[in-house]
């Protein structure tokens, strides 16, 4: 019965400069003993579970760490310590590094012992009985060409940035899964706590499943799964004979992917499902932060995300015991959204949710992906630059270099009695802000009609912009990429792209 949990394996990188706990199973009243690093510490095993705390790590490896209970004893080799990241989410920081626009140069150029990899198994259902689908328990790999290009692409390209910049280990523990809401990462106690939130997502819930029996359940599944492989095929077929269409363009005709699969007790999309099926395995590891990037699946309650994730990040805070865990993460990029569910603008509303977060949450980072979506493609191929911001924002955040890794953000503005309104910017960088092409897209103004129509902008000083518009005189908003899909270019001279917003003008 003695065992440690699965987190800790040959290869595997632990937090520095933290007590370091280290837990497992071993049979009631057994006494347990870790040695690692000169350290020897002891424990005893108490409802069939025990847990030892380790002495602050200074950086190093490789090291070899040994377990004893009794007669047995478990040796892990290859150990190192550094710095270690959750990369969580849904399918865009689970989306692979060999699928990805630079993946193949990048695969073969990836061999680094100083980096390390984590993959949480993606168990969708589990009880006493069984656990669906039966995945082997996970291991640390050491990232090289062999293995890397099934690690989150987002994940790799921060990593391998972030370690030429600070030369200390680093482990990503890669806990996400496609077409997840938040609610699907948080304990049922959170949900619960905001009357909003609950009858959204858990009432919703234990309201379709209350007169539903696992067969029922277990039919309505099959047909999905049916109707899903069905599309798929067509899908393919319709790619194969029109190889010069985009997925986009293919999606267009035959349409979209079906979704959402049915609500059931043992579906992954049910709330709080995967938190404990996968979140709750690497608890309480020790991390120095957790990136983000998550969102997609919950515009279509884009309203609520403030709420949601806000609750999502006291929940894991508490569950990885640091009040002050660092959270970076991704704003929405650009995505046609067409889906007739959904509130007009959607994205975008969820974008300006995520920046309340950033605004309001203490210890959390944003970092804007707006151009680097795809206009009909949810899953962007180009992971490079989200990777490279994610590791900007933590060298500058977490490491505290003299960097400038925000984005231009909106601070104030001036209106002018022609009907100009002069927009100041916080984060421009020391030399300003700047276009990608000759004029500047994205903005809008209304009057009070409230009907938008495209503004004429340009860059007027170091850390302002100038907008007109000349059929409106009295200018009620202004709004810069305010839409699901739309041509945005204002940036800083650091190559940073330019928070969307909406500001209203106050008489």
């Amino acid at each position: 019965m003695f065992s440690l949990n699965p987190t800790f394996t040959d290869h595997m990188v632990l937090q520095r400069e933290c007590k370091v706990p280290v837990w497992g199973k071993a049979t009631d009243g057994e006494k347990i003993k870790i040695e690692f690093c000169s350290q020897e510490k002891e424990g005893i095993s108490k409802d069939g579970k025990w847990s030892i705390l380790l002495d602050p790590l200074t950086v190093g490896g490789p090291f070899t760490m040994t377990a004893h209970c009794g007669d047995e004893a478990i040796v892990l080799k290859d150990i190192l310590i550094g710095d270690v990241f959750v990369a969580a989410g849904q399918s865009n920081m689970e989306f692979r590094l060999k699928d990805e626009l630079q993946g193949t140069q990048a695969i073969a150029e990836s061999y680094c012992e100083q980096i390390r990899y984590y993959n949480v198994p993606q168990i969708e259902y589990e009880d006493e009985m069984r656990k669906i689908p039966d995945f082997m328990d996970g291991k640390w790999e050491v990232c090289s060409p062999e293995n890397s290009g099934d690690f989150s692409a987002v994940a790799y390209y921060f990593a391998k940035e972030l370690y030429e910049d600070i030369k200390v280990p680093i482990g990503i523990i890669n806990c996400n899964k496609g077409g997840t809401s938040a609610s699907c990462w948080m304990d049922e106690s959170y949900l619960a706590v905001d009357p909003e939130l609950k009858k959204i997502y858990l009432d919703k819930y234990l309201e379709t499943i209350e007169h539903s029996t696992e067969a029922q359940e277990d039919q309505r599944t099959t047909g999905y799964m049916e109707k899903l492989q069905e599309y798929m095929k067509d899908l393919e077929e319709y790619k194969e004979a029109h190889p010069e269409m985009s997925l986009g363009e293919v999606k267009k005709v035959v349409g979209h992917t079906p979704w959402p699969p049915p609500l059931t007790r043992k579906t992954f999309v049910r709330p709080s499902g995967l938190y404990h099926t996968m979140l709750e395995k690497i608890l309480p590891y020790r991390v120095k932060a957790v990136l983000w990037y998550q969102g997609e699946e919950d515009t279509v309650n884009c309203l609520l995300y403030e709420k949601l994730f806000t609750q999502l990040i006291q929940n894991w805070r508490q569950a990885f015991r640091d009040e002050t865990l660092r959270f970076i993460f991704v704003q929405l990029p650009y995505y046609d959204d067409d889906k007739m569910d959904k509130h007009k603008n959607s994205w975008a509303i969820l974008r300006d949710q995520q920046l309340a977060v950033w605004r309001n949450v203490a210890y959390t980072d944003m970092v804007v992906a707006v151009d680097c979506g795809e206009k009909y493609n949810i899953h962007p191929v180009n992971k490079q630059p989200v990777g490279h911001r994610l590791a900007l924002m933590a060298r500058e955040q977490i490491y505290h270099e003299n960097i400038n890794a925000h984005s231009p953000l909106y601070r104030s503005m001036e209106v002018l009695q022609d009907g100009r309104v002069l927009l100041n910017f916080d984060f421009t960088s020391q030399d300003g802000l700047a276009i990608d092409g000759k004029k500047l897209k994205g903005f809008e103004v209304c009057g009070e009609d409230d009907c938008f129509v495209t503004a004429t902008a340009f860059v007027d000083d170091i850390n302002r912009v100038v907008v007109y518009q000349e059929s409106v005189k009295h200018p009620k908003i202004v709004r810069y990429g305010w839409k699901n899909y739309d041509e945005v270019n204002l940036y800083n001279k650091k190559g940073l792209p330019a928070v969307p917003f909406m500001a209203e003008i106050f008489k």
